[in-house]
């Protein structure tokens, strides 16, 4: 089933939600098909919660998790796509001989002012336009670097707040599997008095299953989460290399001091 994009981005727990639902009706119904049999068939749809009466669902609130952190961090990602795409705007000239004069500085503030929509909120020509004003309020390239360094790392702090639900989705994940170990474990105990085998091992079943489930999606999610933070750190770095590199060492210092003097 495809999904629109704008309903992953703007609601990714609705999409998991649905998506866990599908999950957990199709492996209870085809587990209870195949309940009279004993094959590995049966083992593989316990494991993936397809006993829904004696605990199945620890193993759908662990994918509803696990597809909720997945869908949150595509989000970001999608953002980090986004804000790369700043470079591409024609802010700055790239050539290496070019030098940024007094008369230049109006036209990139204007070139920035003419953005629109996602172009104008984007993290790079924000970042440039704040080293603008600084730069030429102060004429001081070490103030000027501060302030990208300042903003940028604002901007990093917003990024990591915005993360903070993939965070409690990763801590999530392994404590439904341990919630549904202790229920299994405390299932058996209370069944081990009479001597029923076959519900004690159903029990256990649960007890290791949700475990192994959470352990092997919180490893998958925490892998996809790391990529995400390199390449969010990869962005910020990449941006204030590129206006140090393209703007600050190249602006020509004496011809903004003669301008001062001029005036």
């Amino acid at each position: 089933m495809k999904f629109d994009k704008k309903l992953i981005i703007k609601k990714p727990y609705f999409v998991a939600l649905f998506m866990a639902g599908i999950y957990q009706t199709s492996v209870t119904i085809l587990y209870f098909l195949l309940s009279g049999t004993e094959s590995v068939a049966t083992r593989i749809l316990t494991f993936l919660g397809g006993n829904i009466l004696s605990g199945g669902f620890f193993q759908g609130l662990i994918l509803f998790s696990f597809l909720w952190a997945l869908l949150e961090i595509i989000k970001q990602r999608k953002l980090v796509k986004v804000e790369r795409s700043g470079f591409n705007l024609d802010l700055l000239s790239t050539k290496d001989k070019h030098v940024l004069l007094p008369m230049d500085l109006p036209n990139i503030e204007e070139k920035i002012s003419k953005l629109k929509g996602s172009h104008k909120r984007m993290l790079f020509p924000r970042v440039l336009l704040s080293a603008i004003s600084k730069f030429k309020s102060t004429h001081s390239m070490g103030e000027t670097i501060d302030i990208i360094n300042i903003q940028s790392d604002l901007q990093r702090e917003f990024h990591e707040a915005s993360q903070n639900n993939i965070r409690y989705l990763l801590w999530l994940i392994p404590s439904l599997g341990f919630m549904g170990t202790v229920v299994g474990l405390s299932q058996s105990l209370g069944i081990a008095h009479e001597g029923d085998m076959k519900m004690i091992s159903t029990s256990l079943g649960l007890a290791f299953d949700t475990t192994l489930l959470a352990l092997i999606l919180g490893a998958i999610t925490t892998g996809f989460y790391h990529r995400l933070l390199e390449e969010m750190d990869m962005l910020h770095a990449t941006i204030k290399d590129y206006i140090v590199t393209h703007f600050v060492n190249k602006l020509e210092l004496k011809q903004f001091m003669r301008g001062d003097q001029g005036s």
